[in-house]
């Protein structure tokens, strides 16, 4: 069994983004208990000025500040992530806006070589989380005779593979790779597509849902009452169908109240859509919230509903199921993937449509059918799919190179530190 395990990762939660990656942490979390140490290396996207003589100086400036043998920063381990069980090495990452996914690669890499001062990360098993950038990070820096393991999440895969640099690098990510895993068929469909050659190497590790961590509500839903939303507002999650939606609906029933939870690029337009259609009372907007702050936001709604076009995985729509709250949502990937088999206990999937009829349809049907729901089912299925244990495992399988449910010895020893040369 190895001693250590380093994880390279562009999402994780930080400062300028306390919401990010939390999927990343549930796994570190998950296999944290099988290893001495767990260190993250994450690379956080820093935008340069965008012309190239600016942000060349900018990088120059960091390479003389954080590189050679006398570092003017030292790196430093930013923190020990509570929940992880491991220790957190945050490296700004100044990337130039408008340049492709492999010259952002590269200066993933080139970022974390300069802390290392031209020295590999010295650990048995390196996870790079994305094929590009972790992945590329992890294969690029980890040592020649490591465990090499990647997992890619990313919605935005096919926008990588459009271009011949990063799909070259892509490849090279996926020949290294002792063990590749996607979160949901979607994305190996994608990569099957580019790479049928390599397909065979693909498999799926899902993403952790911390039902540890999400209790099931006291008691069952008994009114569809009150609407939540929780992500993103941007386009491919259809915000503004689920809004549609809501306002047929909200005339046939004057107590019905939507709660939308982000942030995004088409806040502004929703909120002047919500004024238009005067449901200014019955729509309320709220900021996005600290992960541990889920649950119970959950437990005070009815309905999630999620009309997204696209989804890899869907982790709000499988944790709000492990709370009891029943859930309306499309077949967009990931959720008819993740609730297979137990749709009918859990609420409705509906096609991704054009319009809101679907979405409309489902609701009443769903308000039809409450008493055949079965919340207490649905979540023992979501836990022996997606709980810490389920994924550790495979990822155990991954980290030592033996089958899912083999025996494995887990004596310990004091390990050397894991990234030597980033010590201050």
């Amino acid at each position: 069994m190895p001693d250590r395990l380093v994880i390279t990762t562009p999402w994780w939660p930080s400062e300028n983004n306390p919401f990010a990656g939390a999927f990343v942490a549930a796994q570190a979390q998950a296999v944290a208990p099988l290893f001495d140490r767990v260190d993250v290396v994450h690379t956080e996207d820093w935008a340069t000025p965008a012309d190239g003589l600016s942000s060349r100086f900018v990088q120059k400036a960091y390479e003389k500040l954080v590189g050679g043998p006398r570092p003017r920063i030292p790196v430093a381990a930013a923190s020990r992530h509570e929940h992880a069980g491991a220790t957190v090495w945050q490296l700004p990452t100044p990337v130039q806006p408008g340049r492709d996914y492999a010259a952002w690669a590269r200066t993933h890499e080139w970022v974390v070589r300069t802390a290392l001062r031209g020295h590999v990360i010295d650990a048995p098993v390196v996870h790079g989380h994305t094929g590009i950038y972790g992945g590329w990070v992890a294969t690029a820096c980890g040592r020649a005779d490591a465990r090499v393991v990647v997992t890619e999440h990313a919605t935005f895969l096919p926008r990588v593979l459009k271009q011949p640099a990063a799909r070259d690098m892509y490849r090279q990510v996926l020949q290294r790779a002792d063990a590749f895993f996607v979160v949901g068929s979607i994305l190996k469909n994608w990569l099957r597509n580019v790479y049928p050659d390599l397909a065979d190497r693909v498999r799926i590790c899902p993403n952790v849902v911390p039902t540890d961590r999400i209790p099931l509500r006291p008691e069952p839903v008994t009114d569809l009452r009150r609407w939540i939303y929780l992500g993103k507002f941007a386009p491919h999650k259809r915000v503004d169908v689920l809004l549609e939606a809501f306002a047929v609906l909200a005339v046939e029933r004057g107590d019905l109240e939507l709660t939308l939870v982000g942030t995004g690029p088409l806040e502004d337009q929703l909120r002047a859509r919500v004024a238009a259609l005067g449901l200014a009372g019955r729509v309320t907007f709220v900021p996005s919230v600290p992960h541990e702050q889920v649950p119970a936001l959950l437990h005070r709604h009815d309905l999630l509903v999620h009309p997204s076009s696209l989804e890899t995985f869907g982790m709000t729509t499988v944790e709000a199921v492990a709370s009891g709250l029943p859930v309306l949502v499309t077949a967009s990937g990931g959720p008819d993937e993740t609730l297979a088999g137990i749709e009918h206990q859990a609420g409705e999937v509906v096609p991704v449509a054009d319009g809101i009829v679907e979405l409309v349809a489902g609701y009443r049907r769903l308000a039809g059918r409450l008493d055949e729901l079965d919340p207490v089912s649905a979540r023992a299925a979501i836990e022996s799919r997606y709980g810490a244990a389920a994924v550790a495992e495979i990822l155990l399988a991954a980290y030592t190179g033996r089958e899912p449910g083999a025996s494995v010895a887990t004596g310990r020893v004091s390990p050397a530190p894991v990234l030597q040369e980033i010590r201050s």
